[in-house]
């Protein structure tokens, strides 16, 4: 059967870049690699597919085959062809353009075989969402929280072993933390760096196991932390409390707490996106809409002296300055309070009330105004 094109083969056209042929090539064995794909002919199609790339991205090679085909390579074509002795050759004529391991990387689990092995990681980061009040949210507050947290074992100090000289280097990994495990891929080997599977990827191992921790340098406890929000915050904000989080399992630097504010909603206070000014909603007496008296009202700040505008109807707004949110947590200048006027109406009066009011009804020429189209 004659061979297929390699250009083809890879989907890529015969004026294809180096990193063309790369990227298409990598998608591909991805794709057909028989330990992923177990349709019938992936294996071939893999096989296929790594020829033409061993061909495609050899620039000697390419050149022969543009001009000759698959003639080139055909040892009885009169050519003088090398012949496609193998994957070794794709290796070697390489030059490290193409980094296997991160090609199959994904496959297996493992880094690339140049990659090292890092210092101690951080531990891993707790989220926590505090709500707080109308009151807590404006003014600040100290709050505490209860958080299940990996702290280090306090009976080995997180070492893992009843004493400090019972720790020895993993002889396996030989402290690394990684071995080194080679991989058959169709006809060659690729080698991938993994997590030692007798030290789980520590780097050490216990004469004599800590009795509290058995040997992970870790426990779970449940903790109680305190948290200083300040005035000025805003809802959704995060703050980060470093090295409050879960102690690292490698004796590196715990991670943080991140902090997230919420408010508690109810039907008096409303936030504005975006905005220093606060919502809130006070029902005053028909009365006092009517006469535009003088009330008492009762904020967040304590009682307010308020001048209610004469005919003041349901949802308007009367503005209170410097009564808001403050504008950040160093400055005393704050947003404004925008009251939301709703007209309170008795559903019962008493009959000397109604009296009156029929008296008043009497004598008043107000009709109230209605637009219907």
């Amino acid at each position: 059967m004659a061979k297929k094109d390699y250009y083809e083969v890879l989907g890529v056209s015969k004026t294809a870049t180096e990193q063309e042929i790369k990227s298409a090539y990598r998608k591909l064995a991805k794709k057909y690699h028989p330990d992923v794909n177990k349709e019938n002919g992936a294996e071939e199609k893999f096989k296929e597919v790594n020829e033409a790339a061993s061909i495609l991205l050899d620039a000697d090679k390419r050149a022969k085959y543009d001009q000759f085909g698959h003639a080139a390579f055909d040892g009885s074509s009169g050519f003088g062809g090398s012949g496609f002795g193998g994957f070794e050759d794709f290796f070697s004529n390489m030059g490290g353009g193409m980094d296997f391991g991160d090609i199959f990387s994904d496959l297996f689990g493992g880094g690339s075989r140049r990659s090292s092995r890092r210092g101690p990681s951080k531990g891993q980061d707790v989220g926590v969402e505090v709500r707080l009040t109308f009151r807590e949210f404006v003014f600040g507050v100290t709050k505490k929280v209860n958080l299940n947290l990996i702290k280090n074992c306090e009976r080995c100090n997180g070492v893992g072993a009843e004493n400090p000289n019972d720790v020895n280097i993993c002889t396996r990994c030989n402290g690394a933390g990684q071995i080194i495990v080679n991989k058959q891929m169709g006809p060659f080997q690729v080698q991938n760096q993994i997590t030692c599977d007798r030290c789980n990827g520590v780097g050490k191992e216990f004469k004599n196991k800590c009795k509290s921790c058995h040997g992970k340098g870790i426990e779970h406890k449940r903790e109680q932390v305190e948290l200083e929000l300040p005035r000025g915050a805003r809802l959704g904000q995060q703050f980060v409390l470093r090295g409050k989080g879960h102690a690292s399992l490698e004796g590196g630097m715990p991670g943080d707490l991140y902090v997230t504010i919420d408010v508690l909603e109810n039907d008096v206070f409303e936030l504005i996106n975006n905005s220093d000014d606060l919502i809130m909603n006070y029902n005053i007496s028909y009365i006092d809409a009517i006469l535009g008296n003088e009330i008492l009202i009762k904020t967040l700040d304590g009682d307010v002296r308020l001048k209610v505008p004469k005919g003041v109807h349901s949802g308007q707004i009367i503005k209170v300055h410097n009564k808001g949110l403050f504008k950040n947590q160093s400055s005393d200048k704050r947003g404004d309070l925008l009251i939301r006027v709703n007209i309170s109406v008795p559903s019962s009066v008493s009959k000397e009330e109604k009296k009156l009011l029929k008296e008043i009804e009497e004598l008043s020429n107000y009709k109230p105004k209605n637009n219907i189209e």
